[in-house]
């Protein structure tokens, strides 16, 4: 009878060994591959939005997105009546769902649809757990929660991983955009006036970023910004104060200037195209009409 040929330990030891070779060369080629379908659909989320604004100025004769747009909230009256704000986020929100954004039950504080808070997010950030209290910033790899009606129901306060360029907004709603923005700019950007930062409907163009990876909802980066000292953007101090006054935390360009996607964010320009940046490039781009741009090097830190 002729006996059947089995393995030897050695030669189970050598495949098993030429398996797990071929598996630690895989793993970085497959991490990378990931990396790269998500920011894949962090490009495709920003086209939508871009189309949304696009969508937005046309029904309203080519203006862009406003600052605020406050209305008293539900149940209040007088002139003390509590201010619900209605941010790019909620104004976009129709637009991206195909449907009447939904109030939350017995208010008139709008509700955040699945369907956009998919469209908001991105997905190389989690978008839930991080978020302290009814309101918070983000970071890299988190998403950040915006006010809502009275700033202490966390069910209202939406969330999302974008930022919108605050040199695009347009003329406000109920908001003082350039004296609440703005009340000390002029005074440290010698012989730039303050609407010289702001871009006009007949001025914006393909060249303009408009919503992109940030820690916070929007943000005003200045060509002066220097490179914050962590990517990680979850530092407070890269929130703005209510002055904008020079020397003030890291500057808003570290609100964008994050590494998200290694070491690069993702932009939807004025005219719905999108882009890959890399994070030295962002002091290149066009966010303001008056922009200087600058040769910037950001290293990994």
């Amino acid at each position: 009878m002729r006996q059947q040929k089995a393995f030897t330990l050695v030669e189970l030891l050598v495949v098993i060994s030429i398996i797990a070779l071929l598996i630690s060369l895989l793993l970085p080629s497959l991490a990378k591959a990931r990396k790269d379908s998500l920011s894949t659909v962090c490009l495709s989320n920003l086209r939508e939005l871009g189309q949304a604004t696009i969508e937005y100025s046309d029904a309203n004769s080519g203006t862009m997105i406003p600052y605020g747009w406050d209305f008293p909230f539900y149940g209040t009256t007088g002139a003390d009546a509590a201010q619900y704000n209605l941010g790019w986020t909620r104004l976009l929100a129709p637009y991206l769902s195909g449907q009447r954004v939904p109030y939350l039950p017995g208010t008139q504080e709008d509700s955040e649809p699945r369907s956009v808070l998919a469209i908001m997010t991105c997905p190389s950030t989690t978008n839930l757990p991080n978020i302290p209290g009814s309101w918070g910033p983000g970071s890299a790899t988190a998403a950040w929660r915006q006010w809502n009606a009275d700033g202490s129901d966390p069910q209202g306060g939406w969330i999302g991983s974008y930022g919108f360029n605050g040199w695009a907004y347009s003329g406000n709603h109920g908001q003082g955009l350039f004296g609440y923005i703005c009340q000390n700019l002029s005074s440290y950007q010698a012989n730039q006036g303050v609407r010289n930062y702001f871009w006009t409907k007949s001025t914006i163009n393909s060249s303009v970023p408009l919503i992109g990876d940030c820690v916070w909802e929007d943000g005003f980066p200045l060509w002066n910004d220097p490179v914050p000292t962590g990517l990680t953007g979850d530092a407070m101090s890269n929130m703005p104060s209510s002055t904008f006054q020079a020397g003030v935390g890291t500057g808003m360009m570290g609100m964008f200037c994050i590494n998200r996607h290694s070491m690069a964010v993702n932009f939807v320009f004025a005219d719905g195209h999108g882009e890959h940046v890399p994070l030295g490039d962002l002091w290149k781009l066009r966010w303001t009409p008056n922009w200087q741009a600058k040769n910037v090097v950001v290293n990994g830190n």
